[in-house]
């Protein structure tokens, strides 16, 4: 599924669209295992000490926001945006021409498009009427932005790993950009 130089502009997009989709579906997932099982293994190690923290609380869930609220976070969007970035990879895959393709077998995979954009749609509003500390998904992200500049960005003393992540964070950007930006002519069919 890679571009070619005679594609269309659409279809060189929704080909990049998909492989950028795909894989970071695949790496928000684990992701969200593998802080999930962490902060399981955190919680369950200092099972007296989360037991007397537990008082005052209605639900575990709140004593997880209220003291492990960037874990929290980082599983929900993980899975979330994973699972986004997952189904939206599956509709562009579906509607991206293949050769020798009928006339039916178009019209059945722009069907089945647009049903998984529907279903995106409904998990969003669904996810979004079951929330019980922020507003929406949007609050949830922003929320989840402040958190992470003050953890990984902004501290005091700096973080030794900030000297890797950052320079590759921009570095990522950077391919990315150069990935999104290349242009027909300089591919080979």
């Amino acid at each position: 599924m890679q571009p070619k130089k005679s594609d269309k502009r659409w279809i060189r997009l929704a080909k990049q669209w998909f492989r950028f989709l795909i894989m970071s579906s695949f790496a928000l997932e684990v992701v969200s295992i593998f802080v999930s099982t962490v902060t399981g293994s955190v919680l369950l190690s200092h099972g007296e000490q989360v037991a007397k923290k537990m008082v005052g609380y209605v639900a575990p869930l709140e004593l997880l926001h209220h003291h492990h609220e960037f874990e929290y976070l980082t599983i929900q969007i993980g899975f979330l945006q994973g699972l986004f970035n997952w189904l939206v990879a599956v509709a562009l895959e579906q509607i991206i021409p293949k050769e020798k393709e009928t006339k039916s077998a178009q019209r059945m995979n722009k069907c089945m498009a647009a049903c998984i954009v529907t279903l995106c749609i409904w998990i969003q509003a669904f996810y979004n009427h079951h929330l019980g500390f922020y507003s929406d998904y949007t609050h949830v992200l922003k929320r989840y932005a402040v958190l992470f500049m003050k953890r990984y960005v902004l501290c005091w003393p700096i973080r030794p790993l900030a000297l890797l992540y950052i320079p590759s964070t921009f570095a990522s950007l950077v391919l990315a950009w150069r990935a999104f930006n290349t242009k027909p002519e300089e591919d080979d069919d």
